[in-house]
């Protein structure tokens, strides 16, 4: 298919659209976003025309050659990817750099005050944590006085 051609299935904003989205490394972020918006809304459109094509042809029985349709979508899918493509290599590289700024300058805002010069774990005995309560596996003597005494008092 010649270029001359290929414009025939395109009405005059969806080339202008195409067109943009070859040149989408010079929009700005609000314009990409918003060529994106447009060209998925035109897409879906051609979308649905060919399905419907299909349906009424199928129930007709008859063999449905919509190519003009179908050239439509496969350059609005074509633009659509362009626009996407840039649109990612934007936030990848925005985010990229970004997140190595803020790195950069926590790095060197971090003091080294009170870190060990060694990294070896506590070895001492952990401290039980309320002498008050009875010990492990005292059920019929303090831990049991305790439980008597919270639900009936003292007998």
């Amino acid at each position: 298919m010649t270029g001359a051609d290929k414009n025939r299935a395109l009405d005059r904003n969806e080339t202008e659209w195409v067109e943009m989205s070859r040149a989408a490394a010079h929009l700005t972020d609000t314009q990409l976003t918003d060529l994106l918006r447009r060209l998925r809304e035109r897409r879906d459109r051609a979308q649905r025309m060919i399905r419907t094509r299909t349906r009424q042809a199928s129930r007709e029985g008859q063999a449905n050659i919509d190519t003009g349709a179908r050239e439509k979508k496969a350059q609005l899918a074509e633009a659509i990817q362009r626009a996407a493509d840039e649109q990612k290599r934007r936030r990848a590289s925005t985010s990229a750099t970004r997140n190595l700024r803020a790195a950069v300058e926590r790095k060197a805002e971090q003091t080294h005050d009170g870190i060990p010069d060694n990294r070896t774990a506590h070895t001492d005995p952990a401290d039980t944590p309320n002498d008050k309560i009875a010990p492990s596996g005292a059920l019929h003597a303090e831990g049991m006085r305790a439980a008597i005494s919270r639900s009936t008092g003292d007998r």
